[in-house]
């Protein structure tokens, strides 16, 4: 076992929720492979992570420097393939986080390989352009992710079954937002 695998196998122990696991094995694939965190981003449900759970990181990242990821992957740490006409690395955790919960079905982190420009699923969903609309948030690792008001138009425009409950939940959050917004303008 490789010393980056080592380490995710201590975070996958540690205590902490899934998504700060998550997030905490995000850093280090970042920092091992010297990654510029300026140029990818969480994609789908993180947002709303401390209102249920997720089981994975979806992500797109700029091409050059989601190249630097084939190199962990020649190591032997995660996988690069083809997937729904997109090429993507795959990291799949999922049977050493089996040891801490054995009811899991997935820990995994899946990255997308796009341009800065290009978004799914259109390109208003692009780094370029969430950067300049300031639609994206930050984590405890400062990893980028979408804001709720993103993730609420990125799931209205997906438009699938399964994010019904989501987007409830997501219009109550974003409506709870503005009103603490307007009360601060007001103070």
């Amino acid at each position: 076992m490789t010393s980056i695998e080592t380490k995710i196998v201590d975070i996958i122990h540690d205590n902490g929720t899934k998504y700060e696991k998550l997030s905490d094995i995000l850093s280090l694939l970042v920092k091992t492979a010297k990654i510029d965190k300026k140029k990818y981003m969480i994609i789908g449900s993180y947002a709303i992570r401390k209102y249920r759970e997720i089981s994975d990181l979806d992500m797109n990242m700029e091409t050059h420097e989601w190249n630097k990821l084939t190199k962990l992957a020649d190591k032997g740490l995660g996988k690069v393939e083809h997937y729904n006409n997109q090429m993507r690395y795959f990291l799949d955790m999922t049977n050493e986080y089996k040891k801490v919960d054995p009811e899991a079905k997935d820990f995994s982190i899946e990255i997308f390989q796009k341009e800065m420009g290009e978004g799914y699923p259109n390109n208003d969903f692009s780094m370029e352009a969430l950067i300049k609309s300031k639609g994206l948030s930050k984590d405890s690792n400062k990893h980028p992710f979408f804001s709720t008001k993103t993730l609420l138009a990125w799931k209205k425009t997906m438009n699938r079954e399964k994010d019904k409950k989501d987007i409830e939940l997501l219009e109550t959050l974003v409506k709870r937002n503005r009103r603490t917004t307007r009360r601060r303008l007001k103070e």
